[in-house]
């Protein structure tokens, strides 16, 4: 197998610090096991944090031989990314399973490719959700059983 190398700047580095960082919170924050490929890649790309000067972003822990991210970094990381990307996607979920619902109701299960007549009803009431949603936020949900 042939080696790969990247020459970038420290910059470039820390850019893919962070994307490393996130991409494996993303992969293995909802797993009992870590995703061993993800953390090896994780564990290379933090290993040469020397070589750029982070040593105020990264340690290393030597008793259990792994490298780390700062915790005010990894926090400023969560916070700024994660809880922005939670955000717009509890948001974007919600009018895809509200709208679903009410495809559901409409039409019963749609197996299958819809109609071009569902397909436009569906973006209208993605919209009219959306738009409720906007407005109202949660507060205005409500249950009718």
């Amino acid at each position: 197998m042939s080696n790969v190398k990247i020459e970038m700047t420290k910059e470039q580095y820390q850019t893919l610090i962070e994307m490393v960082f996130l991409g494996s919170w993303m992969v293995n924050s909802t797993k009992m096991e870590l995703d061993e490929k993800v953390e090896d890649v994780r564990e290379l790309v933090l290993s040469k944090y020397k070589e750029a000067g982070l040593q105020d972003r990264i340690s290393y822990q030597e008793q259990i031989d792994v490298h780390d991210l700062d915790v005010d970094y990894e926090s400023q990381l969560l916070d700024t990314y994660v809880e922005e990307y939670d955000e717009f996607s509890f948001w974007d979920k919600l009018v895809e399973k509200l709208t679903e619902k009410e495809m559901t109701e409409l039409y019963g299960p749609i197996e299958g490719q819809m109609t071009e007549e569902q397909m436009e009803r569906r973006l209208s009431i993605e919209e009219e959700i959306g738009r409720k949603l906007e407005e109202g936020g949660v507060t205005r949900l409500s249950f009718n059983d």
